[in-house]
């Protein structure tokens, strides 16, 4: 049998529940992943430009926060999926 990890980030929760729709299906194990500096309503907020959402793309776009949690074993899992917020900015 194929072992399958699904990972998701969810800032408002609908990443969330199609992460764990897809483990159900998969029959999948959920992981959460959880930056180290957790963001904040404001943190995430794309539609004001000095938000610490907005900046890390748009002025660091290959930056990537640090997790605070990692997945045991990942070695072991053959099917990954992953998941994440939609991205809105502009340039």
């Amino acid at each position: 049998m194929t072992k399958i990890l699904v990972a998701y980030f969810s800032a408002s929760g609908e990443t969330r529940k199609v992460a764990k729709k897809i483990a159900q299906a998969t029959k999948g194990n959920l992981y959460e992943i959880q930056p180290e500096i957790p963001y904040s309503d404001a943190d995430l907020n794309w539609h004001d430009s000095k938000s610490r959402s907005s900046i890390e793309m748009k002025e660091h776009p290959e930056f990537r926060p640090a997790i605070s949690n990692r997945v045991d074993h990942m070695e072991t899992y053959e099917t990954i999926f992953i998941g994440f917020p939609k991205m809105e900015y502009s340039l």
